[in-house]
């Protein structure tokens, strides 16, 4: 076991606790980083300018798969002992690190796939921040799979 795995797992995982956290925020009617409901669809959804956030269930749904994917990456980096196999914690990781990937380089794409977006806060925080962010996630988790 190589310390970087550790270290990488850390970092991911705080990360992911921490947006998970945001969810539970929005899940409990906070605006940041909007001023009230619309502002804030605007800045992390995008598209037209009168739709609404996700339901409540939903931004729970997310915090809550955000924790899971948490724990996942802390075991892949041999920080937690594994509740199940070791195997079935790498295969979720390794799921988890294409999905992040997929999101962080399918929103270069976003304003051309939802046309909505073009002009949004979100388009220009997706491109700077959310896309960037997806993809140092999943590096940081793929790196975290050497781990035990």
């Amino acid at each position: 076991m190589f310390m970087i795995e550790i270290y990488t797992s850390l970092i991911a995982a705080v990360a992911l606790i921490g947006i998970g956290l945001i969810h539970v925020y929005w899940a409990g009617g906070g605006y940041f980083p909007g001023k009230d409901a619309n502002s804030l669809a605007q800045t992390v959804v995008g598209g037209r300018s009168d739709m609404a956030m996700p339901p409540v269930l939903a931004c729970l749904v997310v915090a809550v798969l955000l924790f899971v994917a948490a724990s996942v990456v802390l075991v892949v980096g041999g920080v937690i002992p594994a509740l199940l196999s070791l195997e079935l914690h790498k295969l979720a990781a390794f799921a988890l690190c294409a999905v992040l990937f997929l999101r962080g380089a399918g929103g270069f794409f976003d304003a051309r796939l939802r046309p909505e977006t073009r002009g949004s806060p979100y388009e220009r925080l997706n491109l700077i921040f959310y896309s960037p962010l997806c993809l140092i996630l999943s590096a940081l988790v793929l790196i975290s799979t050497r781990g035990e």
